[in-house]
C-alpha cells in the first residue's frame, strides 16, 4: 500500500494508516512487530530554504516562569517531552501543550513559556535549516542543539512545496518498524532506550537517549530496540507535496 501527500489535512490518518497496517512481504523479516506510531502534527513549506541545508533539534529545559522571546525563523515544529509549553505566535491566542504534544507552526515571531507547575519544562524545536545558520547563536541561553545533520545538497532536494510531519515510534521489547523507506528526508532522535538503524549499503548504527540521525530520501531503513527495554523515539520527516511519503518494503535493507 502506497501513500500519497496530495492533501495536507489527510496527513495524520495516512501516515497511521500506512504505518499500522501489515503488509505481504516475501521475507518474514521485514515485517512491522511490536511498533506503534503516532503522528503528533503536521504542516506544509511552500518552498525550502535556498542552499544547503541541515536538520536540526534544540534543546531546551525551560524553568517555571522563564519566557524566551523568538524572531522569525524559518517553520519549525515544537515537541514537548516533560512539563507543560504555552506558545504564543504573534497576533494567535496562546497555545497549551503538555508532554507528549507538537506543535508546527511557520515563520512567525513568537514566544515560549513555561505556564508551570513542573519545573522545568523540557521540550524541543525541531527544523530544517539553511546551512548558513550554523553559525548563528541559538536563540537563548538555555538551549542546546540536541542533534545536527550533516548538511544536505539541495540537488536531492526539488524545489517545490513540502510537508513536514513529526511521529512518535514506540518500539517495545525486541520490537521493529519493519523495512521501509521514505520519499523524503528523515531524522530520528531517540528519548527512551535504544535504537538500531540499519538502511541500505551502510553499517547498521545504534543510537541511544539523546542521539539521532539523519537519512536522504528513498533509502531503505529498518528501525529496531537495540536494548532490553522499550524504545521511543522521534521521527521528523520532510517529503515533497506528491511524492510516496513512504512505501513497505518485501525485504530488510541490506548493508
Amino acid at each position: 500500500m502506497r501513500t500519497k501527500l496530495t492533501a495536507l489535512v489527510a496527513i495524520g490518518l495516512a501516515l497511521s494508516a500506512c504505518s499500522a497496517a501489515p503488509t505481504v512481504a516475501s521475507n518474514s523479516e521485514a515485517l512491522a512487530r511490536g511498533a506503534a506510531v503516532k503522528t503528533l502534527d503536521a504542516g506544509k513549506l511552500d518552498s525550502l530554504p535556498t542552499g544547503p541545508v541541515y536538520i536540526r533539534m534544540i534543546r531546551f529545559a525551560q524553568p517555571v516562569g522563564y519566557v524566551i522571546n523568538s524572531k522569525q525563523h524559518v517553520a519549525s515544529v515544537v515537541y514537548v517531552e516533560t512539563g507543560a509549553h504555552r506558545l504564543i505566535l504573534n497576533g494567535q491566542a496562546p497555545i497549551d501543550l503538555i508532554a507528549g504534544q507538537a506543535r508546527f507552526h511557520q515563520s512567525v515571531t513568537h514566544t515560549h513559556l513555561n505556564p508551570g507547575p513542573a519545573d522545568p519544562s523540557v521540550w524541543y524545536s525541531i527544523a530544517l535549516w539553511p546551512s548558513s545558520a550554523r553559525s548563528q547563536s541559538l536563540v537563548d541561553k538555555i538551549a542546546q542543539a540536541a542533534f545536527e545533520s550533516d548538511d544536505i545538497s539541495r540537488e536531492s532536494l526539488p524545489q517545490v512545496a513540502y510537508s513536514q510531519v513529526l511521529r512518535l515510534v514506540t518500539l517495545s521489547k525486541d520490537g521493529t518498524s519493519g523495512a521501509h523507506q521514505f520519499g523524503g528526508l528523515s531524522a530520528f532522535y531517540v528519548l527512551t532506550g535504544s535504537v538500531t538503524i540499519r538502511s541500505a549499503h551502510r553499517p547498521p548504527v545504534t543510537r541511544s537517549v539523546g542521539q539521532g540521525g539523519a537519512f536522504l530520501p528513498d533509502v531503505a531503513l529498518q528501525e529496531t530496540n537495540a536494548g532490553p527495554g522499550q524504545a521511543v523515539f522521534l521521527e521528523f520527516l520532510t517529503t515533497p507535496v506528491g511524492k510516496d511519503f513512504e512505501v513497505p518494503l518485501q525485504q530488510p535493507p541490506a548493508a
